[in-house]
């Protein structure tokens, strides 16, 4: 699999899971975010806009997830964006 060819050393008995966004999908996905934002106080269209734009991609992706074996205390569950036409990790925005 993709991401486990770019991450390089996946722990053996890491579980894999992967869903498939579609454009019906991300559409539906944008809105919840949109939603959210407004309801935590950005009112302004063109700020939650860009907020949706930076945390949800326009391509359709594939989002996986691997979750490390119960052998593996300690380590948590990780996420990413896999693009559906490149095949590439997406790079996520990184927390301040």
């Amino acid at each position: 699999m993709i991401v486990i060819e770019h991450l390089g050393n996946v722990q053996p008995g890491t579980k894999c899971s992967a869903v498939f966004f579609d454009t019906e999908r991300i559409r539906r996905e944008k809105e919840f975010h949109a939603k959210l934002y407004s309801q935590n106080g950005v009112h302004d269209p063109e700020i939650r806009r860009a907020m949706v734009a930076s945390n949800v991609p326009d391509d359709p992706y594939w989002l996986v997830s691997l979750k490390p074996s119960a052998n593996a205390p300690g380590l948590a569950p990780r996420l990413y964006r896999v693009d559906d036409r490149t095949g590439s990790v997406f790079v996520e925005p990184t927390a301040k």
